[in-house]
């Protein structure tokens, strides 16, 4: 760890982002801007070739992304690739992959995650510290990540290999400028793992990134989401039961809101994107699948769903 972070303040670390979608290309670039060898790599050919090129595969409007790309691949900063080979020289792995919610189930897919995880392992050099940044479900780190690349690898995590997790706060349209101020959970598989993290992420980030364990950061992700959704639902549910009261739900919402600490949002056509609706569903995953009786832990993320599923019909 001493050595990395030796290589991180010298800029002299050679970083491999796994996944070139919405995080991981900007997380690539912004490596890239801040002095390191960034090699990325995604299993598609054609968005490898366009990153070469110097040109942004990313769709929407996405504020200096494009010239941020153009700029660290003309400096030689910044390659892409499909070939995991290039891990056998990385000091960093990041992983930006999707992680989707099974629909039937409500259990994650990690089909990417673990293709990733397994080509990783086959060419895992000594030393290397792997980050997921990938929202996923808690104890996904401790029960999936780690014991898979054990086990693939060789490579006994905290005295060969080194783990962190620290999801993003991204949302299309501001990528660059979330991953740029947004505060970040920074959690390590040790103390110093998370130290040596911090070391990495200090180079792009100013917003405020807090140390903690790998768990807690899952936790404060899905959460985050988890949240939001439950805040959604709630004023959903005002709105259904002010219908059938015949009470005009936007002038109730007004004077309950006239109270100091109370925010009770604007109803609408439930919960849009692609996170928020799944992500209460990954908070409570391992407990669906460790305790048949966790409807306590549980039912709030089911009654969510139920009510802004609901108000999209």
């Amino acid at each position: 760890m001493n050595n990395l972070e030796k290589k991180i303040e010298n800029r002299s670390a050679n970083v491999v982002v796994v996944g070139l979608g919405y995080v991981g290309l900007p997380v690539a670039c912004l490596l890239a801007e801040a002095g390191f060898k960034v090699v990325g790599i995604n299993r598609g050919q054609e968005k490898v070739d366009l990153i070469n090129k110097g040109i942004s595969p990313i769709e929407g409007k996405e504020p200096s992304l494009a010239p941020l790309v153009k700029k660290v691949v003309r400096k030689g900063c910044l390659s892409a690739t499909t070939d995991y080979s290039v891990c056998k020289k990385a000091d960093i792995v990041l992983i930006a992959v999707e992680t989707p919610v099974d629909a039937k189930t409500k259990t994650p897919k990690y089909l990417a995650l673990r293709s990733a995880l397994m080509s990783l392992a086959e060419n895992l050099k000594k030393g290397a510290l792997v980050i997921v940044e990938s929202t996923i479900a808690p104890g996904t780190m401790k029960y999936v990540v780690g014991p898979f690349l054990e086990e693939k690898s060789g490579l006994k995590i905290n005295k060969e290999i080194y783990l962190g997790h620290c999801p993003e706060r991204v949302m299309p349209g501001k990528l660059l400028h979330n991953l740029r101020s947004y505060h970040r959970a920074v959690g390590g598989s040790t103390p110093e793992t998370a130290g040596v993290m911090k070391k990495l992420y200090k180079t792009y980030v100013k917003g405020n990134l807090d140390l903690t364990d790998m768990a807690t950061a899952e936790v404060v992700k899905t959460t985050e989401n988890y949240y939001r959704d439950v805040e959604i639902a709630f004023a959903n549910q005002l709105a259904l039961l002010c219908e059938q009261l015949g009470v005009n739900v936007h002038e109730a919402r007004k004077l309950v809101n006239k109270v100091e600490s109370r925010n009770v949002h604007m109803p609408g056509a439930g919960v849009g994107g692609h996170c928020i609706p799944k992500d209460g569903y990954l908070n409570v995953a391992f407990l669906r699948g460790k305790n048949n009786d966790a409807s306590i832990a549980t039912n709030m993320a089911d009654l969510a769903r139920k009510i802004n599923d609901f108000m999209r019909i």
